[in-house]
């Protein structure tokens, strides 16, 4: 008789639903369709057939907006996440809101990005993810304060982050630079992720790994902005994030032995950047870069947690590859919108095998 560990046997009924949910994901060939549309109303019409059916109708169907179909995307990816906590079981319900956390953080940086920049709540909408504490309604009613400190001030309030944005509040009352205020959210958020690494691993050992990666993403995107503002690593070495799978020292490493953006990129063996370190010396977009890691920890979180039966890491897969689709999306259309070729709108995209 085989054994069955406490851990699987919990994690029975979720796995169940979350395999439920997978078959609501968009296909790797429907996708390639979605790509060939000529339009975002072409987009519309192929979406209506999918599970996104429901969140389109509540905007207006197919008479909706091109804005509001990114609106209508949020709003399912929000409903989706809602459902991953919910079927977590008990005990662990707490790791699942610290990953899906991140959705907070977005929309609370997007925020203090919007108030610095004079940006109103309707230029920014349509980015907004329409879930939890930080949805679309409460980042309306904070944009309408006068000042970055006000706004933070407002989402402090009951906030289940109040300790990070006092922080990031510091951080702006001392720099007067947003990206700064943000960097230290960044910093802290992954920072409380990573203190509850030993509880993800004894759940998962593939998904600490895929949570490490994700750390040494936002740590590499650090390295390559400053050095393409010709920092010094002191500068900067603050805001890294700890408990990736690169220390400190490691990336102080990479980034001393670097003479620019694209020798560093090519020196992280983390990721394989190569390809995107040649393309930047000629376009010098740093997008190309998070595209291709996120690309990478995609294919990884697929290969390591795919396959894990009866564990929370088929929890973490189906958020990461959700999260991913809903990307994708915007990317498309937002593409169809400015008129970008199909070969540009495929290196914005983050393909499933």
């Amino acid at each position: 008789m085989s054994y069955i560990s406490p851990i699987s046997s919990r994690y029975a009924y979720s796995t169940a639903r979350v395999k439920a949910m997978e078959s609501g994901l968009i296909s790797r060939e429907s996708m390639k369709n979605i790509v060939q549309a000529k339009s975002p109303e072409e987009i519309l019409a192929q979406l209506v057939q999918t599970e996104y059916k429901k969140d389109l109708e509540e905007f207006g169907g197919l008479k909706i907006s091109s804005d509001l179909i990114d609106f209508a995307l949020s709003k399912n990816l929000a409903v989706n996440v809602g459902k991953l906590i919910t079927i977590t079981p008990m005990e662990d319900k707490s790791i699942t809101r610290a990953i899906v956390g991140k959705w907070d953080i977005y929309n609370i940086e997007l925020a203090i990005e919007a108030k610095a920049s004079r940006k109103s709540f309707d230029e920014i909408s349509k980015y907004i993810i329409d879930y939890g504490p930080y949805n679309a309604s409460m980042i309306k009613e904070a944009l309408g304060e006068g000042s970055v400190e006000g706004l933070i001030s407002k989402l402090m309030i009951n906030s289940p982050y109040k300790d990070i944005l006092a922080e990031a509040l510091e951080e702006f009352r001392k720099s007067g630079d947003a990206l700064q205020a943000n960097m230290k959210i960044d910093k802290l958020y992954y920072q409380k992720l990573g203190m509850l690494m030993p509880r993800i691993r004894n759940l998962s050992p593939e998904s600490a790994t895929i949570v490490k990666l994700d750390i040494d993403m936002k740590n590499i995107l650090l390295l390559i902005r400053a050095k393409r503002y010709m920092l010094k690593f002191g500068e900067i070495e603050n805001s890294i994030i700890p408990n990736g799978s690169l220390s400190r020292e490691e990336l102080e490493s990479i980034y001393e032995n670097s003479k620019d953006e694209s020798e560093l990129a090519k020196n992280v063996k983390v990721f394989d950047l190569s390809n995107e370190a040649e393309a930047y010396k000629k376009e010098r977009k740093l997008f190309a870069f998070e595209i291709s890691m996120r690309n990478q920890i995609l294919k990884k979180s697929i290969q390591l947690l795919s396959h894990t039966l009866l564990s929370f890491g088929t929890i973490l897969a189906y958020a990461y590859i959700k999260e991913i689709e809903v990307l994708n999306l915007r990317a498309l259309i937002k593409g169809k919108q400015y008129g970008l070729s199909q070969e540009e709108i495929g290196r914005m995209m983050v393909w499933r095998e």
